[in-house]
């Protein structure tokens, strides 16, 4: 009679999202279980954090697969253009996202748990022997279809607030090193106007100049680097100026400040209009600095600026090793070093984060700027920077 019965049980076809919700409990203990004995991260944690919002998340993936959905739908949600047909599904997800990113799991834990969970489920439904063979596959492909949207909804959320944490620090780093990196330069600049120091002396002091010059600049990037990732837009405050004169000026001091490159100026015309002098001053040397450190050594850098009707054109080029073509669309990403000229022995100092720099400046100014490169012609950036004020002034503190 015992045997009888169980034939009858095991032809009692439910649903995959009946079984998840009758047997909820006992797959969250597996969850909990599995993040217990296999994540580093869940060893601190308590049995109440480790089922964390799997419950929910499990009667909303339940509720997603029982919604008419249509073919068109389902494609739409499978490529993400519809990251809002499931708002509970996608709630919970960024719920457990933030309790596993304040519990400090890795994003490749956090993702370990969604492969466990999916595996178990499906495991644990075939080895009940309720599935309906007619519909299985169908019932894997929704239950897998709510998963992944999970999934991506949780390591979107995840990555966006750990990118931002990690963008918010460098900030704080950087606005706290000005201090005593400036009464370093302070000191080691007073020290070589000292009249008591030897040769030895006031060439050690100039080195530890010309290296506090270099992390300043590359403080400066930071600052602005976080500027643009947090709010969108580098902070500028317009005010008429004389290229002509910036140029001339900016010129002079790179030249000094790289003895051993030719830097040749060549500008024409009116080129008076309504520019930040700091952040164009910016401009000019990041795009020079990045042409010395990337040209020939044996040929000049050569700086351009004319009027072009309502604005104004500069243009940086220098002869040498190209940028790569799979380079050029993303050239002025951050934090992106592309190797072209390592034997010119002049270096190439920084973080990578110049070029993108010199982009925000620009769009700030309502400006544009390109780049061509090939071996016969050389490479060329050339901004284009309107003379009156954007239409949005943006004033900031820097």
């Amino acid at each position: 009679m015992s045997e009888a019965r169980s034939v009858v049980e095991r032809q009692v076809f439910v649903s995959l999202a009946d079984y998840v919700r009758a047997e909820v409990e006992s797959i969250v203990d597996e969850f909990a279980e599995f993040a217990r004995t296999h994540l580093k991260s869940a060893e601190r944690l308590s049995a109440v954090e480790l089922r964390d919002t799997a419950a929910e998340l499990l009667s909303h993936v339940a509720d997603d697969m029982d919604s008419h959905q249509s073919e068109t739908a389902r494609s739409d949600k499978s490529r993400g253009d519809s990251p809002l047909n499931s708002p509970g599904l996608v709630g919970e997800a960024k719920s457990h996202a933030q309790d596993r990113l304040a519990a400090r799991f890795t994003l490749n834990e956090m993702v370990s748990e969604y492969r466990a969970l999916r595996a178990n489920v499906v495991r644990r439904w075939r080895d009940a022997g309720v599935a309906d063979p007619a519909t299985a596959v169908e019932q894997v492909v929704r239950f897998n279809e709510a998963i992944d949207q999970a999934l991506t909804e949780s390591i979107e959320w995840y990555t966006s607030r750990r990118d931002e944490s990690r963008e918010l620090l460098s900030g704080v780093i950087a606005h706290d090193l000005r201090t005593p990196l400036g009464a370093i330069m302070m000191s080691a600049e007073y020290l070589v106007r000292s009249e008591e120091l030897t040769g030895p002396e006031t060439k050690a002091a100039r080195r530890i100049v010309n290296s506090a010059s270099t992390m300043a600049k590359m403080v400066s990037d930071l600052l602005d680097f976080t500027q643009v990732r947090m709010g969108g837009q580098l902070s500028i405050s317009p005010a008429p100026i004389s290229l002509h004169e910036l140029l001339n000026d900016a010129i002079g001091e790179l030249r000094a400040y790289h003895p051993e490159a030719s830097i040749e100026l060549d500008a024409q015309g009116e080129l008076d209009g309504v520019w930040d002098r700091d952040r164009l001053r910016q401009v000019v040397t990041n795009l020079v600095g990045n042409a010395i450190g990337h040209g020939a050594a044996d040929s000049p850098v050569t700086v351009r600026s004319a009027r072009s009707g309502e604005s104004v054109l500069l243009e940086v080029h220098n002869l040498g090793a190209p940028i790569a073509s799979e380079h050029l669309s993303d050239i002025f990403d951050p934090l992106k070093r592309f190797a072209r000229n390592s034997s010119n022995g002049r270096g190439h100092k920084g973080i990578g984060l110049g070029l993108f720099i010199v982009k925000a400046i620009v769009q700030a100014h309502g400006g544009s700027v390109k780049v061509v490169s090939s071996r016969e012609e050389g490479t060329t950036f050339t901004v284009k920077l309107p003379t009156t004020a954007p239409t949005e002034k943006r004033d900031g503190n820097r």
